[in-house]
């Protein structure tokens, strides 16, 4: 069996938020998904200079479950 897709909110639909990055290296901004887990979010870098060196600062709101969702 395949791992499970993520889990979705019954009232919305949506899957899990995706989270704003910034690098600390070259100062890059970029949205991801939520990681399943921390293994997944250690192993992300940064799109544009490959750096692991990226700090997560916010939750990109417009594309998460409504509060009560």
């Amino acid at each position: 069996m395949g791992k499970p897709g993520p889990k979705k909110c019954a009232a919305c639909k949506l899957g899990p938020p995706d989270w704003r990055y910034t690098c600390q290296e070259c100062k890059n901004e970029f949205i991801m998904p939520a990681p399943m887990g921390p293994s997944e979010e250690e192993a992300r870098v940064c799109p544009k200079c490959k750096s692991k060196n990226i700090k997560r600062t916010d939750i990109v709101k417009s594309e998460a479950c409504p509060p009560g969702g």
